[in-house]
């Protein structure tokens, strides 16, 4: 067991050689480690959020050892390897000198069991993959991989649930409903459960998970939105047990401005409320209504019915609008993505009670958002250049910065996946570095050199491209 820090709020455990059912067993133990939010099971190691306490989490590890664990769901799971669907086959037959079918012949004994959740939601990481029909990962990842579809990389395998990128060799696509946010749970596959892959046809029954309705709100209807800002999204509370399914936790990308904007109507820090990129929404009030708004400074309205209240351009890249008693987040529990507003949307109330308006008397000062200060690891690596800049790719997701001198190391192509979190730098063997955002993907398989600091967060939310930032190793 090799335990290493992942900033000041998590620690990477790595256990070579572990089952899934270790892995899982002490991910269920750590779970009850105190101010453990969540234990992320990656391909051989669990990351801890929430508690850096060592003794603790070896204790639990080393106790749920010998835990049984419940045996998993058997699946059968027709894919179509018809040419339409299975992208790089001939690829596949030709590097393992097969027949097609000769390969689906030998299929039939081939039995797949899911190791762990990761990179989207509902993606699972299958083993037992023969190992000489492993095929590396493509040089270049695809812009769109259909939901569905079958793929492989290395040593593991695994089924796309919805539409997105990836970079795995695709030989099949299903139409099994592998991801549906409205059900309970929202996950076909789980840690534990055995694939058994049958060929078969495409009945194009697939459903694209973002196809949903929202339900209905229970509260009033609070306001309509006439313009939508640049980019507005609801947010609310940070949600861990999302995570077990391959889901980020969410959350405001700046906390404490959008806790401010919360506490000045009223609310709790962690009530929905929406979240603006530059340029901040117009609304037309159905009822009276306390409201705040908060980028470097805060402002505050009682809007009347009828009343028209205009953001505009944002100071800094991101502020924060709050209404009393909270903002419906109008999507499921599962929904991969925060609501984004669109002009004719209605706002409607999350029926949250709130209480005294307290008004915080001094912001942050924002001249120190130019300097990260992180800890070194979990990863061992080279030091990461000083300098760097903003590209314009840049979201929720995460912000990727260029270097701006020679860089000597290279870091490699493909480790083993594990967990992430808001804060991880990730470094990508073109040189560049992936600042984890609050949407980041819960799993990933590069290098990660340095984590933020959890006082540093906030700076991520307000960087713009362009902004020169430095990389400080304050500890570690």
């Amino acid at each position: 067991m090799q335990i290493t820090a992942a900033g000041d709020r998590a620690l990477l455990v790595t256990l070579s050689g572990a089952s899934s059912a270790r892995l899982r067993a002490a991910s269920v133990a750590l779970r009850s480690v105190t101010g453990v939010v969540t234990a992320i099971v990656g391909h051989e190691s669990l990351y801890v959020i929430g508690s850096t306490d060592r003794a603790a989490v070896t204790r639990a590890i080393d106790d749920a050892e010998n835990t049984p664990m419940s045996e998993g769901t058997h699946h059968r799971i027709e894919v179509s390897f018809a040419d339409e669907h299975a992208l790089d086959l001939r690829e596949f037959l030709a590097a393992a000198h097969l027949s097609r079918e000769e390969f689906l012949r030998r299929l039939a004994d081939v039995r797949l069991s899911v190791r762990y959740l990761g990179f989207r939601a509902g993606f699972a990481y299958l083993d037992g993959w023969p190992q000489e029909w492993r095929m590396p990962r493509r040089p270049t990842s695809r812009n769109l991989v259909p939901g569905g579809s079958f793929g492989i990389a290395g040593a593991m395998a695994g089924f796309y649930p919805v539409d997105s990128p990836g970079g795995w060799n695709i030989l099949g696509r299903t139409d099994a409903p592998l991801w549906d946010p409205s059900r309970e749970p929202p996950n076909l596959l789980a840690p534990g459960d055995e694939i058994e892959i049958t060929p078969g046809t495409w009945s194009g029954r697939f459903q694209q998970a973002g196809g949903l309705k929202p339900a209905a709100s229970l509260g009033a209807e609070t306001a309509d939105v006439i313009a939508p800002g640049q980019l507005t999204t609801i947010v609310g509370v940070r949600d861990w047990s999302r995570v077990q399914y391959g889901l980020t936790p969410g959350g405001p990308f700046d906390d404490e401005i959008a806790a401010a904007a919360n506490n000045a109507v009223g609310n709790r820090d962690d009530v929905p409320l929406l979240e603006c990129v530059l340029v901040g929404p117009r609304l037309r009030f159905r009822r009276d209504a306390r409201v705040a708004w908060c980028d470097r400074e805060l402002r505050e309205w009682s809007a009347s019915a009828g009343e028209e209240i205009e953001i505009g351009r944002i100071r800094g890249m991101r502020g924060y609008l709050a209404i009393a008693g909270g903002i419906d987040e109008m999507r499921g529990r599962y929904a991969e993505e925060p609501t984004v507003l669109k002009k004719g949307d209605a706002l409607w109330s999350a029926g949250n009670p709130a209480g005294v308006p307290r008004r915080r008397d001094r912001l942050r000062p924002t001249e120190s958002r130019l300097t990260l200060h992180t800890m070194r690891g979990p990863h061992n690596s080279p030091p990461l250049p000083e300098e760097w800049e903003v590209t314009p790719h840049l979201n929720r997701v995460g912000i990727r910065l260029r270097p701006l001198q020679a860089v000597d190391a290279k870091p490699p192509a493909d480790l083993p996946s594990c967990g992430m979190q808001f804060g991880t730098l990730q470094w990508h063997p073109d040189g560049s570095v992936l600042a984890m955002g609050p949407d980041h993907p819960v799993t990933g398989g590069y290098l990660q050199p340095a984590t933020l600091l959890s006082t540093e967060l906030w700076k991520l939310a307000q960087l713009q491209p362009g902004d020169r930032v430095r990389i400080v190793h304050t500890f570690g």
